[in-house]
C-alpha cells in the first residue's frame, strides 16, 4: 500500500518536472499569461483577417485561441512539450477553432516558418538570441515578429507598447529586420 502511494508522488513530481523544468532548457519555462495580456499582445501584432499566426513556444495555445477567434486568422502553434500539446489541442477543439488552428509538436529552432505572416514569441533572452539568427532566411519578406517580455538583442524594434514589454520587428526581404541582418 505505501509502495504504491511512494510510486504516485515519485509519478507526480516527474509530470511536474516534465512540464515546469524541462521546458526551461528548450526556450522558456511555461508561463501563462493574463487574458489581458493576450489581448494586448493580439491588438499590438495589429492581425488582420486571414493572416497566418505562428506561436513558436505555444504553451497552452491560449494565444492562437485569441489570434483566430477576434481577427479571423489562422493559427500554427509549436510546442516541444507533448502535455501542453494535448493540452493547447483540447482547448483548441474545446473552442471549435480546429478548421482555423493546427498545432503541432516539435522544435522551434527547425520549424518552417515560410508562411507566416506574424511570429509571436515569449521566450528567454537566451533563446531569442539562438532562434533569431535561424528564422531570419527562412521568413517571409512581410513577416513580423513580435516579443512578449524580451527584445532582440542589439536591434531596434519598429514598435514598442507602452509598458515596454512588447516589441515589434518588421522582416524587410527576409533578410534583415529593422535594418539589422
Amino acid at each position: 500500500m505505501m509502495t504504491t502511494f511512494y510510486i504516485l508522488i515519485l509519478a507526480f513530481f516527474l509530470l511536474l518536472a516534465a512540464i515546469v523544468i524541462v521546458p526551461v532548457f528548450f526556450g522558456a519555462p511555461w508561463h501563462p499569461l493574463s487574458d489581458e495580456n493576450i489581448e494586448r499582445i493580439i491588438i499590438f501584432a495589429d492581425l488582420q483577417p486571414g493572416e497566418k499566426f505562428y506561436d513558436l513556444g505555444s504553451g497552452d495555445g491560449r494565444v492562437l485561441i485569441a489570434a483566430t477567434r477576434d481577427k479571423c486568422a489562422y493559427g500554427i502553434g509549436v510546442e516541444i512539450d507533448p502535455i501542453k500539446v494535448w493540452l493547447s489541442r483540447c482547448f483548441v477543439k474545446a473552442a471549435e477553432l480546429s478548421k482555423k488552428i493546427k498545432i503541432h509538436r516539435g522544435n522551434i529552432y527547425d520549424f518552417d516558418v515560410s508562411e507566416a505572416d506574424v511570429i509571436y514569441l515569449y521566450l528567454t533572452r537566451q533563446a531569442l538570441d539562438r532562434l533569431f539568427p535561424e528564422i531570419l532566411d527562412r521568413v517571409k519578406p512581410s513577416a513580423r515578429i513580435v516579443c512578449y517580455r524580451f527584445c532582440i538583442r542589439n536591434m531596434e524594434p519598429a514598435k514598442v507598447n507602452e509598458d515596454k514589454n512588447l516589441f515589434l520587428y518588421r522582416v524587410n526581404k527576409g533578410r534583415s529586420v529593422n535594418e539589422y541582418s
